[in-house]
């Protein structure tokens, strides 16, 4: 087992690492990073239905996209991702499974003064609190699997809550997140006292248990995961277009009252758009108009709102 430690906290190079790694390498390995405030929602979901992303946006945290599915999960530096790259060894029909990846994790942990039970989910639980959410995806031309989870140690809590609670109304065919009560690791540790700590002993026990020592990327390996972030994972067509045709409904909120917004999206562009007064009159027709054909949460977006009553940050922010 090859143990990988990035140094990057940038999440969308680490999940392109995730996904370089799953598809150029031969060996099974296991990664631990952590990543800057962000929020990664699965492969098939609708990401602007599934956070707050004017609260992402002001407040600096990284909208995402993963390959594997599953639902939405927030990260800071007080969230450990882990990340099993294997090769198969059994048939596609048993290829899912996620104890094989979670048993090291929870044996690592009771050792750490911690024991966990398995959700009806199959995430994991200190008592009846989640601690860690797992997805998996399957590299069939290889015959490879990739399974990656969080462990929240000390992860900000407030933060996690308004940030996975989207704002309107939204109608869509995503695969759809499933709430769950959640609680920090570090509450349960008694002798390390910071996610440092943690870590490092984390990562001490993993390496027993796999017989290894940790390394890192190669220089060749980095240049291309970087490569892979920038031409996939940190593009607003993957994180945003990806998404399932949806429309929604919102009441943006001005000075002199509210009025109603109604959009349709296809890829992230707009295919439908209408404001509506309280008595259901359209208003701001020029505007609606200009959206049309225009990527969600682009420059151009933002230039269709200017010479409106629309065009000031707190009443833009609230059409995402």
């Amino acid at each position: 087992m090859r143990l990988i430690q990035t140094e990057s906290t940038d999440v969308y190079f680490n999940l392109a690492a995730e996904a370089y790694l799953l598809e150029h390498s031969y060996e099974d390995i296991l990664i631990l990073w952590r990543s800057d405030s962000a929020v990664v929602c699965g492969k098939h979901q609708n990401i602007c239905a599934e956070i707050n992303y004017a609260h992402c946006i002001k407040n600096g945290i990284h909208p995402a996209r993963r390959i594997s599915g599953g639902g939405t999960v927030y990260h800071d530096m007080g969230n450990v991702n882990f990340t099993f790259i294997q090769n198969l060894k059994t048939g596609l029909e048993k290829a899912i499974d996620y104890k094989q990846f979670l048993e090291p994790i929870r044996s690592a942990l009771k050792a750490m003064g911690v024991e966990t039970q398995y959700s009806h989910r199959n995430d994991l639980l200190c008592g009846d609190e989640k601690i860690s959410g797992n997805a998996q995806h399957l590299y069939q031309q290889k015959r490879r699997i990739l399974h990656h989870g969080t462990l929240l140690f000390d992860a900000n809590i407030q933060q996690l809550g308004d940030t996975l609670h989207p704002q309107g109304n939204y109608k869509d065919k995503a695969v759809k997140s499933y709430r769950s009560k959640v609680t920090n690791l570090s509450a349960y540790f008694n002798k390390f006292k910071d996610v440092e700590a943690q870590l490092a002993e984390l990562w001490r026990l993993l390496a027993e248990q796999f017989s290894s020592t940790v390394g890192h990327l190669s220089e060749i390996e980095r240049k291309a995961i970087m490569g892979l972030r920038n031409q996939k994972f940190a593009l607003p067509e993957w994180i945003l277009g990806y998404s399932p045709n949806y429309q929604v409904d919102k009441v943006i909120d001005l000075k002199f009252g509210t009025i109603k917004w109604h959009a349709k999206f296809e890829k992230a562009v707009v295919k439908e758009a209408i404001f509506m007064d309280s008595n259901g009159i359209a208003v701001l027709t020029e505007v609606s108009s200009r959206m049309i054909g225009l990527f969600y949460y682009s420059p151009e977006f933002r230039d269709a709102l200017k010479g409106s009553i629309l065009d000031a940050d707190d009443i833009y922010l609230q059409l995402f």
